[in-house]
């Protein structure tokens, strides 16, 4: 039985790592290859080391403004010699007979179990091939093809608007999030259930009439979100939680995994202790302590009476008023993490190569020097860490993620 991810994480000082890129190819009748392939097996050819960018997730840097979770393009280069990467027009591209653009691609990544010699893999992105986009291209000696990918939910939001929807019933906005994806445009691609739209505020008595038709779907989606909840697609499933949640990840960073702590704050600038909304004077929230008086305005188009406004001003006041610690860490490649799950992070600070330690002198040397550790001033080990955005980084020689971790209060 191989390791899991965690164990040879923290096991392991030296590990190998492994990538698989799949992609299921899109027919020419717009249906899909009903399972993923290895894009190495199709082509025959092996991908390059340093062929993927940066893989990114992250929530909006504000306490209040949520929405979906922002996963970036990612842009993957091939060797494509004899035009294996090429859209269909060539006849020697794996995509000959099929649709390039819209094809659905995965990025599998983990780490070899040094017991077994298996892959141990997880999946951190999932998304479509973009052949209109211009990292969409050749190189300039036509042996490499670079593709730019976008996200999954990010592409399906934006592609379809409401009046693709038909005729909306639900007023309630866990039953509104149900009925629109609950169609074959995308469970073909996910799978959505009632059980894991759980929002932050269920607002009662939404209206959909106060959009134009013409309105993107991801439009909506982040302009009802504003102060509650977060979205994402997560291996194949959908999910609308609230924004307090917090799975936890049995991930701790010690000192043997930390490679670089920056970026501290006090929390203090996201603060705010009075909201108010848009061009209606009857509702209103006001922290009791108030000691910093700053105040933020919000509006959902949806929302259209006093008592979701009041409730939806409440939920984000709870919630923006209270100061929390934020830092930003590096560690050793971990493709096991995501968007606001919690960690415990141990003794988060590091001490100079060149630091004298008191008692240990170096050979020459005349005098000591002393130089303080880089080190957070305020951070306790007794806390959990939210995390707030994911920046993996894992191709040639350089394997590494930084984490920027909110404290959970």
């Amino acid at each position: 039985m191989s390791l899991t991810l965690q164990q040879i994480y923290e096991r392991y000082s030296v590990r190998t790592a492994a990538r698989v890129i799949e992609i299921k190819r899109r027919n020419t009748d717009g249906t899909y290859e009903t399972d993923w392939q290895d894009v190495e097996t199709l082509s025959g050819l092996k991908t390059i080391d340093a062929g993927l960018g940066a893989i990114n997730y992250s929530l909006s840097n504000s306490d209040y403004n949520f929405g979906m979770v922002n996963v970036g393009n990612v842009t993957i280069t091939f060797n494509s010699k004899n035009g294996q990467f090429d859209d269909e027009g060539n006849r020697v591209s794996i995509f000959f007979g099929y649709l390039r653009h819209r094809s659905l691609i995965r990025i599998r990544d983990g780490y070899v179990d040094p017991t077994t010699s298996d892959d141990v893999l997880t999946t951190v992105f999932e998304g479509f091939i973009d052949a209109t986009a211009t990292g969409t291209k050749v190189d300039d000696e036509n042996l490499k093809q670079s593709i730019q990918c976008v996200d999954l939910l990010s592409f399906l939001l934006k592609f379809y608007t409401i009046s693709d929807m038909g005729t909306l019933t639900s007023t309630t906005l866990s039953d509104l999030i149900y009925e629109i994806l609950n169609r074959s445009e995308f469970t073909d691609f996910f799978t959505v259930s009632a059980v894991n739209i759980v929002p932050g505020y269920d607002i009662l008595t939404f209206d959909i009439a106060q959009y134009e038709g013409q309105t993107q779907l991801f439009t909506l989606f982040e302009n009802f979100s504003v102060g509650h909840s977060f979205f994402y697609v997560r291996d194949e499933i959908f999910y609308y939680q609230e924004i307090t949640s917090a799975a936890t990840n049995d991930l701790v960073i010690d000192e043997k995994k930390l490679i670089r702590f920056s970026s501290y704050a006090n929390g203090l600038e996201k603060v705010f202790e009075r909201w108010y909304w848009s061009n209606d004077d009857t509702v209103s929230y006001e922290s009791a302590e108030n000691t910093y008086n700053r105040s933020k305005t919000i509006e959902i188009d949806g929302v259209q009476n006093a008592t979701d406004r009041q409730a939806v001003l409440n939920a984000v006041g709870v919630i923006a008023k209270t100061q929390k610690e934020s830092f930003t860490i590096e560690i050793p490649y971990y493709p096991n993490v995501f968007i606001l799950e919690k960690i415990t992070v141990s003794s988060p600070e590091l001490i100079p190569s060149d630091a004298i330690v008191w008692g240990i002198t170096r050979w020459g040397e005349s005098g000591k020097v002393f130089r303080q550790a880089i080190s957070a001033n305020n951070i306790y080990t007794s806390k959990f860490w939210r995390v707030k955005s994911v920046k993996h980084t894992a191709s040639g020689t350089n394997y590494k993620t930084v984490l920027n971790l909110e404290e959970i209060v």
